[in-house]
C-alpha cells in the first residue's frame, strides 16, 4: 500500500499551518454486506459478525493469549504489531477522561513514538500517507487523542479480515475447540444446553428465568433432569460400577425408585411426555438394581429433557438481560467455551477451511505460467518485473502474436505512440488485408533492427521472417519460431528469477488481499448482528 503526499503544508488565513485531524464521528444507520465498521471501541451499536468474532478475541484473554502465540510462531508480526497499537489506542481513549492537556499529550506522544515514529523498531506498516498525516499533525502541533482513528482502522481491518481466519484455522485455535468440546456439549451452533445446566451458577439463573416467566411446565422439566443428574452423580460416588457395601446399593435403590415415582407423576399429570422408549426403559430398568445400563438410561433422559428446554425456552433464556447479567459474572471457563463456540460457528459457516483450500487451489491456478495472459493481477506484477528488468517487450511481443492466431485486433498500448505504426481497423479491410496489416506492425514494431521495443532473437530467424515480408508471404505462424524461443525465454529464465524477486512478494499479498476480499467480506449469506 502507498500513496502520494504532498510535503507543501497548506496553511490557513492567519498563515498557520492548517493538517488534517480525524474528528472521531461515527457512521450511523444499518451496515451495509461488506461495509467496514469501526473498531471495537466504537461498535457499541453497529457490529457485523466478523466485527463481534474479533472483538471476543480481544476481551477473552485466553483466547487473546493464543492468538499472540500464533502470531509469534507463524511470524506474523505486523499482526502482533496492530494488535498492540489498538490495544495502546484504546487505553489512550478510555483513560483521557478527567485528563489535563499535558496529560493528554503525553499519551498520545507515546503511542506516536511507539508506533508512529520513524525510529520505532514497531513501526506501523501502513500507507505512507497515512503516517505522513499523523507525523504533520504532531509536528505541528495540531494533534489530538483521534489523530490515529485512521491508522486504527487500517490496523483493525486488517486483523479482520487476514489474520483472523487464518488464525481460525490453525492448529492453536483447534487445541482451544479440542480443550472446549467436551464442556460445550455436542452443540456447535448455540451454547448446549447441557453445559447451561451443569453449571451451578447458570442453572441458578436459568431457573430464575423460569420462575420469571411463570413457565411452570418447563420448571418441571429442568427439576426432573436435576433429579436424574442428582443420581447418576450418586451412583458414581457411591458405587463406580462395583458394588460395595448393601447400604450402597440400598440407598441406590431408594434414589432410583425416588425417581421414577418423579417421573412417572409428571408423565401421567402431562407436565413431560416420554418417548415411547423411555416410558418403556424407565418401568423396566428403573425397577431393577442400578448397573451401567441403568446410568445410560439416564443419560438418554437427561439428553431428552436437555432438547426439549433447547427447543421450548433456550433462545429466550440466551437473549434475556439475566443471562447477560450471568455472563458478566460467570466462571472464566462457561466464559471461554461461549467465546470459542462462537468463533468456531464463524469458521463452519464461513467454510474457512474449504476455503484456504480453494485459496491455496487458486494460487497454483494463478501461477500457472500457461495463464500469462488471463489472469489479470499475475500478469501486471510479471510485466511490472519485466518492465524494471528492461525485458518488457518479450511479454508484448508473445500477447501480440496470441492475438494474432486468435483473431484478434493487436492491443494497442500508450507506449506505441513513440514508435511508427499502422492503424488497423478490422471493419474497413479484409480478411487478407487485415492478417498482412498485422503482421506488418509486429514485424515494424518487434523484429526490424534498431526499433525501440526490439526483441533479442536470433540472426537466422530475424532474416527469416525479413524473406517472408520481403516476398508477401504473411502468415498467422510466420512468427512461431521466435515465439517459441522467448516464450521458453520467459519461462525458464525471467519467470524463475521473477518468484525470488521482491515484486513475487507484492503479488503474493495482493492475491491474497483480493481474495479474502472476495471470500470473507462480500460473501451470500453475511449475517449483522444488531
Amino acid at each position: 500500500m502507498g500513496g502520494f503526499v504532498s510535503h507543501a503544508t497548506p496553511v490557513d488565513e492567519n498563515g498557520d499551518p492548517r493538517v488534517h485531524v480525524p474528528t472521531g464521528r461515527r457512521l450511523s444507520g444499518r451496515p451495509r454486506v461488506g461495509s467496514f465498521s469501526a473498531g471495537p471501541k466504537t461498535l457499541t451499536k453497529l457490529r457485523t459478525r466478523s466485527d463481534f468474532c474479533l472483538v471476543k478475541i480481544f476481551e477473552e484473554k485466553i483466547v487473546l493469549t493464543a492468538f499472540q502465540l500464533w502470531c509469534k510462531d507463524e511470524k506474523c508480526t505486523e499482526a502482533s504489531t496492530f494488535l498492540s497499537f489498538i490495544t495502546a489506542v484504546d487505553a489512550v481513549k478510555g483513560g483521557v477522561t478527567g485528563l489535563g492537556i499535558k496529560a493528554k499529550r503525553v499519551k498520545t506522544m507515546k503511542v506516536f513514538n511507539d508506533f508512529i515514529s520513524a525510529k520505532s523498531p514497531s513501526r506501523l506498516i501502513v500507507d505512507s500517507a497515512t503516517i505522513e498525516t499523523i507525523t504533520q499533525a504532531f509536528e505541528n502541533k495540531a494533534s489530538d487523542e483521534n489523530v490515529f482513528d485512521l491508522a486504527y482502522e487500517k490496523c483493525y481491518q486488517r486483523l479482520k479480515f487476514e489474520f483472523m481466519p487464518r488464525f481460525l484455522i490453525s492448529d492453536s485455535f483447534t487445541k482451544l475447540e479440542d480443550s472446549t468440546r467436551e464442556r460445550r456439549g455436542s452443540s456447535t451452533k448455540v451454547v448446549d444446553m447441557n453445559a447451561i445446566l451443569n453449571e451451578p451458577k447458570a442453572l441458578k439463573t436459568f431457573e430464575n428465568f423460569l420462575a420469571t416467566k411463570n413457565n411452570t411446565n418447563m420448571i418441571k422439566h429442568t427439576n426432573l433432569w436435576v433429579a436424574t443428574r442428582n443420581f447418576t452423580q450418586l451412583y458414581e460416588k457411591k458405587k463406580g460400577g462395583v458394588v460395595q457395601t448393601s447400604e450402597c446399593l440400598l440407598e441406590l435403590q431408594a434414589a432410583i425408585k425416588e425417581l421414577q415415582t418423579k417421573a412417572w407423576t409428571l408423565q401421567q399429570d402431562g407436565s413431560v411426555r416420554l418417548p415411547k422408549g423411555l416410558e418403556i426403559g424407565i418401568s423396566n430398568q428403573f425397577n431393577a438394581a442400578p448397573d451401567g445400563n441403568t446410568i445410560m438410561l439416564c443419560y438418554k433422559l437427561m439428553n431428552f429433557l436437555a432438547d426439549v428446554l433447547h427447543t421450548q425456552v433456550q433462545r429466550a433464556f440466551l437473549k434475556s438481560s439475566l443471562f447477560e447479567d450471568f455472563q458478566r459474572h460467570a466462571p472464566e471457563d462457561f466464559v471461554l467455551d461461549t467465546v470459542v463456540m462462537h468463533l468456531s460457528t464463524f469458521k463452519d459457516d464461513r467454510r474457512l477451511k474449504a476455503t484456504k483450500e480453494d485459496y491455496q487451489g487458486d494460487f497454483e491456478k494463478a501461477l500457472d505460467f500457461n495463464n500469462i495472459f488471463t489472469e489479470s493481477l499475475f500478469s501486471a506484477y510479471y510485466r511490472r518485473y519485466l518492465r524494471l528488468t528492461f525485458c518488457e517487450e518479450n511479454y508484448f511481443f508473445v500477447q501480440e502474436v496470441y492475438d494474432l492466431k486468435n483473431n484478434e485486433p493487436l492491443k494497442r498500448r500508450w507506449w506505441i505512440d513513440d514508435d511508427r505504426s499502422l492503424n488497423i481497423d478490422p471493419d474497413k479491410f479484409d480478411a487478407s488485408r487485415n492478417l498482412k496489416l498485422k503482421c506488418m506492425s509486429i514485424y515494424e514494431h518487434y523484429i526490424v533492427d534498431g526499433r525501440k521495443y526490439e526483441i533479442n532473437i536470433p540472426d537466422k530467424a530475424k532474416k527469416e521472417i525479413k524473406e517472408l515480408v520481403e516476398n508477401g508471404k504473411f502468415d498467422k505462424d510466420m512468427f512461431a519460431r521466435c515465439e517459441s524461443e522467448i516464450l521458453r525465454l520467459l519461462q525458464q529464465d525471467t519467470f524463475a528469477r521473477f518468484k525470488k524477486h521482491y515484486i513475487f512478494d507484492h503479488f503474493k499479498k495482493a492475491f491474497f488481499i483480493k481474495f479474502s476480499h472476495r471470500n470473507f467480506v462480500v460473501g451470500e449469506k453475511i449475517k449483522v448482528i444488531q
